[in-house]
């Protein structure tokens, strides 16, 4: 496609002459207007007087909650769900180190998320190698005066990305004094919960007396990572009996010394294994391998804010913003194991990115023969744990660091206000680890270089698993400018308006080592990308009174980038005081998401793995056969480990798949509508409802899994390769028959690669309801009691299914609302009361979340595919989140200190049974205990 010129010149000359505007207005005074911006609108006006749901947090808000972070904050609005988290991550995901929301959970690229009314650089590493997102923890919380969060698509104030609704951060303007802070969180029954926190804040000058307010906030940020063997004393019983669980605990035979694998049927000890570490049972020498595998990550992040708030002239008011954050991740990692802890008759293929080309099958070297670990006359299979790759040579570590530098000018000529700012932000993160090197693993078998059991040289080590690395670089210049102001007095009030424009100049490169994006690795998948955009805007926004008691908001956004069209964004609000004491509002909207520079940019493509792939043509045999060998009375552990990992390798599958990026891509585009009200009954007693429809277009990605698996028999040849795997197929089939008969056979071979370029072809479409309602009463010598209610009704989510040419069925209530969206049932709300008496404050939250089924679009019955015993069907076919209070407790009695307690799942009730999930190892969900200790004068 040819490319359009950078920026056409109706952008260029809006931008220039809001420029000039804005020096002319900055000669002349004016009064102020008491009104303040709001989230979603650029002209000033009241929280109460918009169109659109604006739910606001306040700083007594966030200390009463005390999270210790952007994103927990965030979590405890029930409309805004979890995208990432940094502490939780998995350490095969390609931005590890970062956290994130996703509201209506359209994804986290879809939630526009600003600090101070304007967007930060993207995290470094994109999320599956396509997601640009921003990073929330490189915010310090305690930075953080207020929240507001705009739950409706704002794409015509705001441009890319505000599809499903905003979040805007808004930092301390001014402070004056020093204040002290530390706070520390641990998990009952469980120390290796640990979160520890620490933040100073101080500020000086007086904006009326010095002409001038600075402060800095500095925060220091420690969570501890753990082990699945040190949580495994909390596992419930259930998780054993759920399928391919039975043995998630069984000791590994790949151990130090080793063991023989013959075949599915015939595996045994290597000799010298010592005594201890024989299993009584199946005589094979074993290692427990859950201290060396990690759940949740060590975490360390710092984050500083200054702010120096000062005037220029008479007139302009001007504040200089610097946010700056780093951080580094670490995960617990086990030692390599010969063959990479897979069979030898497994085949993998990955991606050659450099030469566009398929890698594979490759099969792990058998030892050969006369290799000193070789008793055997002919090649055998070893299953044995690299030791020194132990003890700090295998690692996984991300670090990143991020910068926003702002200077924000506000100036009044008239009645007309003018606000403008220019900056630049920047965002680096690398990940590093170690992986198999193809031709480095082998040689050193095959060449008989490699010594088992012993310490063997760094360098042979080094070229067996080289490390391997993924650094990400973004950075964002920006200037833009607003004017808004009454233009005109109508019969029902006054009409105001306003322009802008704004000008961004954005570059990203992210780039695997040259030994991912050769191919060098096995399995490893990798991106290139290294191109910039320039992206203009202009814009502007009306409120029209209509009739007395109607007023109109209109509002209409032209976006271009030189890679692309010129994109117009309108959007339409009313609101109606119906009575005094009931307002009725609406808002219809158009959005859209441009392509980013991943998808649209110079890059090589990128190759990634989608995991939990249920193979539709292999998942029923492989699940036939384990259920023989697992309801077998004389089953070994082992012989059960193995059958639960042949059937997991199926229905759990991972599935590379190679992408390549597009010029040609349109912005993904949405239609949203909302309705609701705003009804007071009586004074400070508030009811809002307000229904949410969301139908977007056009979406950027790859086809669902699920859906190329559907559609596998009418895809293009070559779309899904599958690959030979009939020598794995006869152990697992030689397996089952050791234990009963079976006539079964595998239809197909395994998958191996579904090659998927980004394309406009997906479409979603969500709709539910928004509710909140509060009360503030006095209560004489009790003291003031506030009650609220914050909830979301999620009525309906359906994907669009290109292989079926129709949108698949609701996801809420079903396992894919929760696998995808972290939210299973329908109906979430929180139940907050809060009692201020003197210099004392208790504070109680109830968190309710709806049922949901364990079916899924791809398992429409899942427990009686699974064959789920009578006794464990009712468990198994509806998941019941349980309800949880939490609890809150200051004191302020003492001059300058805030004490805090706080007490999550008071009643320390445990996981919902999720017999498809399992139980979850990273968020053991135990009751929690807060302190926090402030202290502060001025």
């Amino acid at each position: 496609m040819k490319k359009a010129p950078i920026l056409n010149k109706s952008i260029i000359a809006a931008a220039v002459a809001i420029a000039c505007a804005q020096s002319a207005m900055a000669q002349q005074a004016a009064e102020s207007i008491q009104r303040v911006e709001i989230t979603g609108s650029s002209i000033k006006r009241t929280n109460t007087e918009a169109a659109g749901s604006v739910t606001t947090m306040n700083r007594a808000d966030i200390e009463r909650l005390g999270a210790t972070t952007a994103l927990d904050i965030l979590k405890s609005v029930a409309a805004v769900g979890e995208g990432s988290n940094s502490a939780t991550a998995s350490s095969g995901s390609f931005a590890p180190g970062s956290s994130s929301v996703d509201m209506r959970a359209l994804g986290k690229v879809s939630t526009l998320v600003l600090v101070n009314g304007r967007r930060i650089a993207p995290y470094g590493l994109a999320e599956s190698a396509q997601e640009n997102f921003t990073n929330l923890d490189a915010i310090a919380a305690e930075s953080i005066e207020r929240i507001e969060i705009l739950k409706d698509g704002a794409s015509a104030i705001y441009g890319s990305d505000a599809i499903a609704g905003v979040v805007n951060l808004i930092l301390r303007k001014e402070y004056t004094g020093v204040k002290l802070k530390t706070s520390y969180t641990a998990m009952d029954g469980f120390d290796d919960y640990r979160k520890r926190n620490a933040s100073i804040l101080a500020g000086w000058g007086d904006i009326d007396k010095n002409g001038f307010n600075t402060y800095v906030a500095l925060e220091g940020y420690k969570t501890d990572g753990w082990s699945r063997g040190e949580v495994r004393s909390l596992v419930p019983a259930w998780h054993r009996l759920t399928p391919g669980r039975s043995t998630w605990d069984a000791k590994s035979t790949f151990s130090p010394t080793g063991n023989y694998f013959l075949s599915s049927t015939n595996i045994v000890a290597a000799p010298g294994c010592p005594a201890d570490a024989i299993d009584p049972t199946d005589k094979l020498c074993k290692l427990d391998v859950l201290p060396y595998t990690g759940d949740a990550t060590f975490n360390d992040r710092w984050a500083l804010t200054s702010n120096t708030h000062f005037r220029i002239g008479s007139s302009i008011d001007a504040n200089f913003e610097i946010t700056a954050a780093g951080a580094k991740t670490d995960y617990i990692v086990a030692p390599f194991s010969a063959s990479n802890g897979s069979t030898t008759s497994s085949t993998s293929v990955w991606y050659n990115a450099i030469e566009g080309k398929m890698v594979g099958p490759f099969s792990y070297p058998k030892l050969p023969v006369g290799h000193p670990s070789n008793p055997y006359s002919t090649p055998v299979e070893y299953r044995a744990r690299l030791m020194d790759t132990g003890n700090g040579f295998n690692f996984n570590s991300t670090d990143s660091k991020q910068s926003r530098f702002m200077l924000a000018l506000t100036g009044q000529i008239g009645d007309y206000d003018w606000k403008s700012a220019a900056g630049y932000m920047s965002s680096n993160a690398t990940k590093a680890t170690r992986a198999v090197s193809a031709k480095g693993y082998t040689n050193a078998i095959v060449n008989k270089t490699y010594k088992f059991g012993q310490t063997n040289d760094t360098e042979l080590l080094e070229s067996m698993f080289p490390v391997r690395t993924t650094k990400g670089d973004a950075k964002i210049a920006f200037i833009d400018g607003t004017i808004t102001g009454e233009v005109a007095q109508l019969p029902a009030g006054p009409l105001s308006i306003a322009v802008g424009a704004d000008l961004r100049r954005m570059s990203y490169a992210m780039a695997s080592s040259d030994n991912v994006l050769r191919g060098d690795l096995v399995g490893i998948f990798g991106l290139q990308v290294d191109d910039s955009m320039t992206q203009g805007a202009v814009f502007t926004e009306a409120t029209i009174p209509v009739f007395k008691k109607l007023e109109l908001n209109a509002a209409l956004r032209a976006d271009k980038t030189n890679t692309s069209d010129a994109h117009v964004t309108p959007k339409l609000g009313l609101r109606f005081n119906a009575t005094d004491n009931l307002l009725l509002r609406a808002t219809a909207a158009g959005g859209f998401r441009a392509p980013n520079i991943i998808e649209t940019g110079n890059g090589l493509g990128r190759s990634s793995v989608s995991n939990n792939v249920n193979d539709l043509k292999r998942c029923p045999t492989a699940t036939a056969l384990n259920n023989i060998v697992q309801n077998a009375p004389g089953a070994t552990t082992a012989d059960k480990q193995l059958a639960n990992t042949y059937r997991n390798n199926e229905c759990l599958a991972s599935l590379p798949s190679f992408v390549k990026s597009n010029p040609d891509l349109k912005p993904e585009t949405s239609k949203s509508l909302t309705v609701g009200m705003v009804w007071e009954p009586i004074k400070n007693t508030v009811f809002t409802l307000d229904f949410f429809s969301i139908e977007r277009k056009d979406e950027i990605g790859t086809r669902t899994v699920v859906d190329v698996l559907k559609a596998e028999d009418s895809l293009k040849p070559g779309t899904l390769v599958r690959i030979d795997s009939t020598a794995q197929d006869n152990e697992f089939i030689a397996l089952a028959k050791k234990y009963g008969n079976t006539t079964a056979t595998f239809p197909v071979g395994k998958l191996g690669l579904v090659y998927n370029p980004y394309v406009n072809s997906g479409k979603t479409r969500a709709k539910g309801f928004d509710f909140e309602a509060s009360t503030r009463q006095k209560l004489g010598a009790l003291g003031d009691l506030t009650l609220k209610l914050d909830g979301v009704y999620n009525w309906n989510f359906q994907s669009f299914n290109v292989g079926d040419n129709t949108y698949g069925p609701n996801q809420y209530g079903t396992y894919d609302s929760f696998l995808n969206m972290g939210v299973g049932g329908r109906l979430n709300a929180n139940v907050m009361a809060v009692l201020k008496t003197g210099v004392m404050t208790n504070g109680v939250t109830v968190h309710y979340a709806g049922n949901y089924s364990n079916n899924s679009e791809d398992s429409p019955t899942y427990c009686v595919t699974q064959k789920v015993a009578a006794e464990n069907m009712a468990a198994c076919e509806t998941v019941k989140p349980p309800v949880t209070m939490d609890y809150n407790f200051s004191y302020t009695g003492i001059k300058n200190v805030k004490l805090s307690l706080y007490v999550n799942n008071v009643f320390n009730k445990e996981q919902a049974v999720k017999w498809r999930y399992g139980w979850d190892y990273q968020n053991p969900g135990l009751r929690t205990y807060g302190f926090a200790a402030s202290y502060e004068f001025k």
